[in-house]
């Protein structure tokens, strides 16, 4: 199932499926060259989407999850950024080796992805039925009629109210939630066989939240869409994830099916990071937040990243860099777990 490099072969948790994964990623690394300082921002991450299926990466800001959705799309700056080594192999093709006019006609066709700030990411100057229609024109040949005419069903199936009228609207016109639905409706616009969606839920009401996941999860199970689902929020990724992988500081630290990793995380980041979440239910218990904060690239040591804020650290782990094991089909990086 695991190489010595990491890399996570597609038979995963022991399930003799032979099915191709719709995108994998071996051996991933994207560093940043930063006047004399190299950042590796995404190092050595290796993980699968099957088709259908919903991945969740989840860790603090800084540990590498927007820039390993950028390196899937090319989107990541160069410089000062440069994907350095790996591969991204979606549908059994390397998108490494693709020309820039090749990715061109695979983003927002065969991938889209739904960014966390749907206002900076909205062109202002152009109306909602413009933005919608320019990827359903381009990808599927359609005149400007009929990508009109589509951009507002995907509206009315986004659940967007008065769908004709928000055609001719602005961004600015309309709520955070709406916005937010555009992109989705965008993302959708050409039934993409992966769905990339970075934090969609930052910065947008509890309710807006929940109506916002639900539309997601139901327009998967209508489209067959597989989802690499990006966010901070564990309680987020417990309601949409079938697995989920657990980054800090540019490296997966413990990756399983969700229920498994939520109910009985082993990796001490993990622990830390649901130990720092309020409940609602059940008696109130004090938070405990974990010790310290993500450490900036200059201060990375060798030996484990997370070992300067885990109660758990001993001299081998300051030292030496532990390895990605398969521990009761469960993946995790850590020297104290037997």
């Amino acid at each position: 199932m695991i190489s010595e490099n990491g890399y996570i072969y597609p038979l995963i948790w022991g399930c003799p499926c032979m099915e191709m994964p719709l995108l994998d990623v071996r051996n991933l690394k994207t560093y940043f060259y930063i006047e004399d300082v190299v950042i590796p921002a995404v190092d050595s991450v290796s993980f699968v989407v099957q088709p259908g299926e919903t991945l969740g990466i989840v860790g603090e800001s800084g540990s590498g999850k927007s820039v390993t959705a950028l390196s899937i799309m090319r989107l990541i700056p160069q410089p000062p950024a440069k994907i350095i080594d790996g591969e991204i192999l979606f549908k059994g093709e390397d998108l490494m080796l693709k020309s820039e006019d090749e990715m061109r006609k695979i983003r927002g066709n065969e991938i889209s992805m739904i960014f966390q700030e749907p206002m900076t990411s909205l062109n202002p100057v152009l109306t909602v039925g413009a933005q919608i229609s320019e990827a359903i024109m381009l990808h599927q040949g359609a005149s400007k009629k009929e990508a009109l005419e589509k951009s507002e069903h995907l509206l009315h199936l986004c659940k967007v109210s008065l769908p004709r009228k928000r055609l001719h609207q602005y961004p600015h016109e309309l709520s955070g939630g709406m916005r937010q639905r555009v992109m989705i409706a965008m993302a959708l616009a050409c039934n993409p066989s992966l769905l990339i969606a970075d934090e969609p839920t930052t910065a947008l009401d509890v309710t807006v939240q929940a109506q916002i996941l639900e539309l997601i999860l139901d327009l998967q199970e209508k489209m067959g869409t597989a989802v690499l689902f990006i966010t901070h929020d564990l309680g987020v990724i417990n309601e949409v994830a079938d697995n989920v992988a657990v980054m800090y500081c540019g490296r997966i630290v413990e990756y399983g099916k969700t229920k498994d990793v939520l109910r009985h995380p082993l990796h001490p980041y993990t622990k830390g990071l649901l130990a720092s979440l309020p409940t609602i239910r059940g008696p109130r218990r004090p938070l405990k937040p974990i010790k310290g904060t993500v450490p900036s690239p200059q201060e990375i040591a060798s030996g484990c990243k997370f070992a300067p804020r885990c109660d758990y650290a001993g001299c081998d782990c300051k030292n030496v860099e532990p390895l990605l094991v398969n521990i009761d089909d469960r993946l995790v990086r850590c020297h104290s777990i037997p």
